[in-house]
């Protein structure tokens, strides 16, 4: 019953809007930009108070911030699973509402915080999103991953089955497969949303390892908890109650002695 009820509510979802005459997103030339962006899940609730970020083409901007400050709504709506109440999203100076969906999600690859893996094979949940790649291809996406090896150290490597609750790896693994995964696609812009937040520190490690490669020349989001992972990022923006308080490397958030600078403080005291 509770399955029944479940696929219930998803039938009767709204068909997302889609722009039948849309553009086809080109690969990026100058980058991604939020301007004045305000919404709220509900009408009567705004999440996003006229935000403004900007990410160049092969930076990296790190978008931090306590629970519930619009993190991962803004991952929501850079994807088109919600448009924004007002402002706009764009895209090489293009509102993201004139280019086809599949053609913006073909360009987006997303790393979230729960690593999703599929019954099948090692290489078919690597090769998921580029069903034509040789085992060449996956091989050498899983080497930037950080998972060749554990792979290759299994009595079937790449042809070995995962469960459908993918005991066969502990939760870091998924996600260095999640990340493999991701490599393989190629995107124009990446979304890594607190992809080392459920794991332990020697696994956090290998992932940050991984995540280096992941965006090194590649135009991304990150969006962090765990702020020691985004020291590097070309810029950090701090949200707090849907506004942007702070922008700035870390080292000239950290001289400001601001918001961030108590979250950061208060993190390492922590670990």
């Amino acid at each position: 019953m509770t399955g029944a009820k479940r696929l219930a509510k998803v039938e009767q979802e709204k068909e997302e809007k889609r722009v039948s005459d849309g553009k086809e997103l080109t690969p990026l030339k100058q980058g991604l930009a939020l301007e004045d962006v305000h919404f709220g899940y509900n009408k009567d609730k705004e999440i996003l108070h006229g935000i403004n970020i900007s990410v160049p083409k092969g930076k990296t901007v790190a978008v931090v911030g306590p629970t519930g400050s619009g993190k991962t709504t803004i991952m929501n709506l850079v994807n088109r699973f919600y448009d924004v109440d007002s402002g706009r999203i764009t895209i090489d100076g293009t509102d993201i509402r004139k280019f086809t969906i599949a053609s913006l999600r073909n360009s987006v690859g997303i790393v979230l915080q729960e690593s999703v893996v599929f019954s099948g094979t090692i290489f078919e949940n690597i090769a998921f999103g580029k069903q034509d790649a040789t085992l060449a291809e996956v091989e050498a996406a899983a080497k930037k991953a950080q998972i060749h090896d554990y792979i290759l150290s299994l009595p079937k490597g790449y042809e070995t089955e995962i469960s459908e609750n993918g005991d066969t790896f502990s939760t870091g693994q998924k996600q260095l497969i999640s990340i493999a995964r991701t490599l393989l696609t190629d995107p124009d812009f990446l979304i890594l949303d607190e992809a080392t937040s459920n794991v332990d520190t020697v696994t956090e490690e290998k992932i940050q390892v991984a995540m280096d490669e992941v965006v090194k020349n590649r135009t991304s989001f990150v969006i962090a908890h765990r702020l020691k992972t985004i020291i590097n990022a070309d810029k950090i923006v701090v949200l707090k109650d849907g506004t942007v308080l702070e922008e700035g490397s870390h080292k000239e958030l950290l001289n400001r002695k601001g918001f961030y600078y108590k979250l950061y403080t208060d993190q390492m005291v922590l670990d």
